[in-house]
């Protein structure tokens, strides 16, 4: 049985259905637990809302990719379990908290992650997290 961590920019690759999309998807969707951080639903609605200000789609475009992203996450969970793990990480790692977030989580819950976010990639190697691989 496999756990899957899915963040923001993993989840936009899917949504767009690029090839690392596919590889994320076909974990997704075979997964035991689909997990993210409750601070997944701000990420991708802020990418959403950045993506229909570029392309001035208008706001139902960005509701429509916010909620597709959304709904590929079957368990939210609150950052009050992970929230001194992530930190200790973003200490020992020189990097962003709310991305050690979804570190920690993959940890705690032997997930794998399905990122693009490359330096984070780097610093899951050194955790070690699991991360799923990516073609580009």
């Amino acid at each position: 049985m496999m756990n899957a961590v899915l963040d923001a920019s993993g989840a936009i690759e899917i949504y767009d259905q690029t090839e690392d999309g596919a590889i994320f998807y076909s974990i997704v969707f075979s997964a035991n637990k689909v997990l993210a951080p409750e601070l997944y639903l701000s990420e991708v609605s802020s990418a959403a809302w950045k993506r229909e200000r570029k392309s001035k789609d208008g706001a139902s475009k960005s509701i429509q990719m916010s909620t597709e992203c959304i709904g590929y996450i079957r368990d939210y969970v609150s950052a009050i379990p992970l929230w001194e793990e992530a930190l200790e990480l973003a200490h020992k790692y020189n990097h962003s908290v709310y991305d050690m977030l979804y570190a920690a989580l993959a940890k705690q819950n032997d997930a794998i992650l399905l990122t693009m976010d490359e330096p984070l990639r780097k610093i899951c190697e050194k955790i070690p997290v699991n991360c799923a691989p990516v073609i580009t």
